[in-house]
């Protein structure tokens, strides 16, 4: 079995006339334009101006049939493209061609290449052979309109490798395991990937070309860990608010940081950090070093309950990609000094010159949502801080806010005590909150203005005999129970996910209790301060009222805000 391997060839290596490239016919077509030709062509220019002995071509990979027959898994625009350009240069026959591409169930496409009919502009049998024509013309007309110097001789020399300077064109030689074959195609071809960036830096470290790597079996070990840990998704959403990388892997980003590659750059060409590796794959070493040393800071970020949810809060709000950012303040100002910087950001994040701010910000205020969420996190974290200085071991549930469930579900602002505006526009809804109300308020229910109200409902269900009989039954329960005065306040609002705030249809606070005490015990994660709020843990006093949600409540609940957010 062939090991996933990395190592180079030179494009005169390979123009011997003995490779045949077999192309599966259910690869995607050849598609290059007249754009890439000329990107070619003007890359080609630029590299005989340079001292550099190699140009770096995209990597080939193959898989392995005999000594010079190989698969084409990826490739095949490039090696298409410079046949096209050799026939130009060096002319001859098929017979004469320095290598073989063998298209599966399409003999003849190997045959136009190099017949006559590439050179014109008549119809074509297929989307392949009209943009093999396109760009052999597209090279004609560059070779023709370039003249500042004789470029049709500097690239026969290039293409051979023969020049004086010593200059070749070099291929990433990427073998891949006949076990893995079906897979890498797939990818490929799916247009969901090419050879990653990992893919490739992986076979660079462990390959033969890799001569400054003294322990491979360390470092694939090590490369391993490294996957394994970026797999977990709590980790990669404290620093990303989705998967950004898309069709490369996790690890890429550590690659990144380490090269210095900006999301804008990634997203243009995923490879770039591998390109820069290899071209001082001399310093390898050097190279791993610094990504075991990213890798071990971001770990430490991570397990840190204080940066694990200041940069996570950050990332939540902002969604920007800054964790190379707090990676080099570690190793400025070490882990307390992260810390103290991110708490600056975090209190200029909500924009506020001191707490009692909170009373005046409600419903709307594109701060209502960050402050609860901090609101959230300060709570976990101040108990953190409780148990540490009672030197408890810290175990219990959610010590970690999840911030990978904020992505993966809708989150509402949920009003505690229901608004005295109805939001509900559906008869089923409007159905299903008289019948949970009565259940929670029988005595509301036998009151004689409300059973007339909710037999006008019952003959005709229409929102104007719903709203009468809705208003009259929050008016009720709210009569002599100390209720809320400016509903839409902080004192009033918490995060919850939209399955449950949905479920039970701007409920009355009973109904809403229940039902976040029931979720409480189920698998589905309430913020602990939204159930702080339902369990009535801000309210120590005797006269506590289970069943509504009182101002008493909101500004109990409030100045517990305002105490943990004043803490950051």
């Amino acid at each position: 079995m062939i090991q996933n391997k990395l190592n180079k060839k030179t494009f005169d290596e390979i123009c011997t006339g003995q490779y045949e490239f077999v192309i599966p016919y259910l690869q995607r077509t050849y598609k290059w334009r007249t754009r890439q030709a000329e990107a070619m062509l003007d890359d080609f220019r630029e590299f005989l101006q340079t001292g550099k002995r190699n140009y770096c071509l995209q990597p080939l990979a193959v898989v392995r049939q005999d000594d010079t027959r190989y698969e084409l898994l990826d490739g095949q625009q490039r090696l298409t493209t410079l046949l096209i350009l050799w026939r130009i240069l060096f002319g001859g026959t098929k017979e004469s061609s320095p290598y073989m591409l063998r298209y599966e169930r399409d003999e003849l496409r190997f045959d136009y290449l190099w017949g006559s009919d590439i050179q014109t502009t008549e119809s074509k049998r297929n989307m392949d052979e009209h943009y093999m024509s396109v760009v052999c013309r597209a090279i004609e007309r560059w070779l023709n309109t370039h003249t500042e110097a004789d470029y049709r001789e500097a690239f026969r020399h290039l293409l051979k490798g023969d020049g004086e300077e010593g200059k070749h064109l070099l291929f990433l030689w990427y073998t891949v395991d006949e076990a893995e074959r079906h897979t890498t195609f797939a990818h490929i071809n799916s247009g969901k990937i090419e050879l990653t960036c990992s893919d490739l830096i992986k076979a660079l470290l462990l390959s033969d070309i890799s001569t400054g790597i003294a322990d491979k079996s360390l470092v694939a070990a090590q490369y391993a860990e490294m996957e394994q840990t970026l797999a977990n998704d709590r980790l990669w959403s404290m620093i990303q608010r989705e998967d950004p990388l898309d069709n490369g892997a996790r690890i890429d980003l550590i690659f990144n940081v380490v090269e210095g590659v900006t999301p804008e750059q990634y997203t243009q060409e995923r490879r770039t950090a591998f390109y820069r590796v290899y071209e001082h794959r001399a310093n390898l070493s050097t190279f791993w070093k610094a990504c075991r040393d990213c890798f071990v800071r971001l770990v430490d970020l991570y397990e840190n309950p204080y940066t694990y949810h200041y940069i996570g809060y950050l990332n939540y709000i902002h969604g920007k990609y800054e964790v190379r950012k707090w990676i080099e303040q570690y190793r400025e100002v070490g882990l307390s000094g992260v810390i103290d910087k991110l708490k600056a950001e975090v209190r200029e994040s909500i924009s506020i010159s001191s707490v009692d701010d909170l009373d005046t910000i409600a419903y709307g205020d594109g701060r209502v949502r960050r402050i609860l969420l901090l609101h959230n996190i300060q709570t976990i974290l101040c108990r953190y801080q409780a148990l540490q200085q009672g030197a408890k071991e810290v175990r219990f549930a959610f010590e970690y806010f999840p911030f990978e469930l904020l992505y993966a579900q809708k989150w509402d602002i949920e009003h505690i005590a229901s608004q005295t505006d109805n939001p509900l526009t559906k008869e089923e809804d409007w159905t299903a909150w008289v019948e949970s109300s009565k259940a929670d308020y029988e005595e509301v229910f036998k009151r004689e203005e409300v059973q007339k109200l909710c037999d006008e409902f019952e003959q005709e269900k229409k929102k104007e005999t719903f709203e009468p009989l809705y208003k009259k039954v929050l008016e009720l329960i709210e009569k002599g129970n100390d209720p809320v005065t400016n509903k839409d306040g902080l004192g009033n609002l918490v995060l919850l996910d939209g399955t449950t705030n949905k479920s039970y249809h701007n409920a009355l606070y009973k109904s809403k209790r229940r039902t976040i005490l029931h979720t409480v015990d189920s698998a589905t994660f309430v913020p602990p301060c939204t159930a702080n709020a339902f369990l009535k843990r801000y309210n120590d006093t005797l006269d506590a009222k289970l069943w509504a949600w009182t101002q008493q409540d909101y500004e109990k609940y409030l100045n517990d805000i305002k105490d943990k957010i004043g803490k950051i």
